[in-house]
Formats: C-alpha cells, structure tokens, sequence
C-alpha cells in the first residue's frame, strides 16, 4: 500500500494538468470565435454617433388666416324690468291679467275704486270755479277804483286795496287748479295698464284687496329683445367693440343660434370677478329668448388676418426675453440654433402666440425638449413632426 500511494499522486498531477490544457484550448477557440463576429470599428461609431441625436417635434412656420371667435357663458335677461307699484289707496275693482301672462302696451292690469278720487276731482273743480268768479270779481273792482281814483273820487288806499285783493284772488284761484291736477292725477292713478308688450313675471293681487301707495304688486318684463351679460378679461376687452356680430346658442333650443350684436362694453371692471362686463342684445320678436336661459355667446372680432403663429410652449422665456430654437440643415444633417423672437398674446387663443419679429415664413422651430437643447446640437425629427 506504501507503494502504490506515490503512483497514485502522479496519475491525479497528470489528470490536472490535461484539464487546463483543454479550458485553454477553448478560451482561445471563443475569443477566435468572438473577434470574427466583431462589427466593423467604423460603423460601430456613426451607429453610437446616431443613436445619441436626440429626436424633437418640429413645426414649419406659415401664415394662418386667424379669425378670432370668442366664447362665453352667460345667462339670459329681459331687455328690461319694471316694477309695478300702486300710487294710490282703495280697494281694487277689477284685475285685467294674472302672474306669467304676455300682456300688450297699455292694456289694464289693476282698477282701483275710484269714488274717492272722483269726488275729490269734483269738489277741486267747484273750488276752481268758486276761485275765477272770485278773481273776476276782483278784477271789475280793480278796474273801478281805477276809474274813480282817475276823476279824485277813489283814495290811493283804496286802489291799493283793489290791487291786492285782485292778486289774492289771482293766487286762490292758481292754487285751485293745482288741487285739480292733483286730484285728476290721483284719479288717473287708481288704474294701473302695461307700459309696453311684455310678460309679467309677478302679478300678487286679488279683487277686492286694499292696496295702499307703495306697495309692490308684480313685476313686467320686456322681452322684445334680449340681454345677455357677459364677463371677459382685460386682455380680451381690448378687442371687443359695439356693434360686432354676436350670436347665442342655449341649451333649450339645440341646434340653433340666434345672432344679435355687441350692445356695450364695461370700462369698469366688477370688483368681485375681475372681469369686464359686455351686454350683448339679440332680438327676440316671437319671444322664445326667456329670462334665466344657459347659452354660450360667441362674438366675432372681425375678417380673418394672416399671421405667423407658433404654441406657447415653443417660446423660452428667460428674462422676460423669449427664444425659440430653429433648426438649419448642415453637412451632417440638422442642428438648432437659438433665435430672439418678439411675440404677443392673442385674444382668446391663449395656447399660441403671434410671431412680430425674428421668425419668417417657411422656417421650422423645435416643440420639444426646448429647455435641453444645446446651440448647434445635432437633433432629427421625430416621426409625428409637422414638416
């Protein structure tokens, strides 16, 4: 056994030695094997080299026809609304109409007795009488003393006397008349008729109620035409003007608009919204326009005007100076070049700006990555580029 351990040691040295021969042999074999399929140098380079542009949209700058439609909310009102009061005391008589009737120009709404006022019409009218009987007297006696003051019969006192009593009754008799006006007034007062066609959104009287001076007892709307506030901001008044076309879509009636004009514009704004206020008036001749309607209003700013547009997000703004990024074709293709440009906000398309320098037709910008770009850096367009 002492023998055989030496042999044994040998043959396991022999076995060891083989095996690292033969890894040997295969790591050359692979790397034989791996530098054959190695891509070419040069080509790997330009693939890295293109792997690394980096892709943007872009969009071509034309002129686009901008005609500026603005929208708005509003809710629609009567073209005016007059309160119903009675003038006058006593118990009412007849009611011509009741709450939500359409109602014509001077139609009777309210009668209230009138006995009171028309006794009050008579006795002011005796009192007129009684008053230039009184003055006509006066007068025949003025002209009197006059006569006989003439022949040194009558005293200055005594004319004096005629004259004032003439002026005395001059005045009662102006004063009654007054009291008749007054009086005819009150009586023309105990009816009450409708000022203009309309509807009468409140109408709270009964036959036989006693209404008293002051006292609210409905409510007339005028709806020949129709209202409608609306409230824009500062930078969008400045582009608003009466008489441009307007027109109404609401909710009660889809599908259809109704065009009208700008009426008025705020130059005030309300301190509570901020905003501007613009009437706009619509007729409304059959009436279908009621107070309290939803629509959306859009107002048309004029004939279209070609201008060179480009999106907010394409301007850098750094300092209050803004740039873009233009792209120029070069010998290895395209790289971007950052450009001042001098732009200003449109009224109502708040996502564009309106190109007033630095850009001109037929030039392309960059839409994205626009604060990553580096000056002269290699870029390509991405697939969903506007060319």
């Amino acid at each position: 056994m002492a023998e055989d351990a030496p042999r044994l040691q040998v043959a396991g040295a022999l076995r060891l030695r083989s095996g690292l021969y033969i890894a040997a042999g295969l790591l050359g074999l692979g790397g034989v094997l791996l530098f054959a399929a190695a891509p070419d140098p040069e080509q790997t380079a330009q693939g890295g080299r293109q792997a690394t542009l980096r892709q943007v949209s872009t969009q071509r700058i034309e002129p686009v026809a901008v005609r500026v439609l603005a929208e708005f909310s509003g809710v629609v009102e009567a073209r005016r609304s007059v309160a119903l009061f009675a003038e006058t005391r006593g118990p009412v008589l007849e009611v011509g109409a009741e709450e939500l009737d359409r109602v014509a120009d001077g139609q009777l709404l309210l009668r209230v007795d009138p006995l009171e006022a028309e006794v009050a019409v008579e006795r002011a009218r005796a009192d007129v009488a009684r008053s230039q009987s009184e003055l006509a007297l006066a007068r025949s006696e003025l002209e009197r003393q006059r006569s006989l003051r003439k022949r040194g019969v009558a005293s200055d006192a005594d004319l004096e006397a005629a004259e004032n009593t003439r002026k005395v009754a001059d005045a009662v008799l102006r004063q009654a008349r007054a009291e008749l006006e007054r009086a005819e007034d009150d009586r023309a007062k105990k009816t009450i008729s409708a000022a203009f066609d309309g509807v009468l959104r409140s109408f709270d009287v009964e036959e036989g109620e006693f209404v008293q001076p002051g006292q609210q007892i409905g409510e007339l709307l005028d709806l020949s035409t129709a209202r409608v506030t609306l409230g824009v901001s500062d930078r969008e008044v400045v582009a608003v003007r009466p008489g441009q076309v307007a027109e109404l879509r609401v909710e009660a009636y889809p599908g259809e608009e109704f065009r009208g004009r700008v009426l008025r514009v705020g130059r005030a704004f309300d301190r509570e919204t901020r905003k501007f206020p613009v009437e706009l008036e619509l007729p409304n001749p059959r009436g279908r326009l009621l107070p309290g309607m939803v629509g959306t209003a859009s107002i048309d700013l004029g004939e279209p005007v070609p201008r060179l547009l480009i999106p907010r997000e394409a301007a850098v703004d750094e300092f209050g100076l803004r740039f873009v990024w233009v792209l120029e074709e070069n010998g290895d293709g395209l790289a971007v070049h950052r450009r001042r440009v001098l732009v200003r906000g449109i009224p109502f398309r708040p996502a564009e700006f309106e190109v007033v320098d630095g850009l001109r037709a037929g030039e392309e910008i960059a839409l994205t990555s626009v604060r990553q770009l580096l000056e002269g850096e290699g870029v390509v367009r991405s697939t969903a580029s506007d060319r």
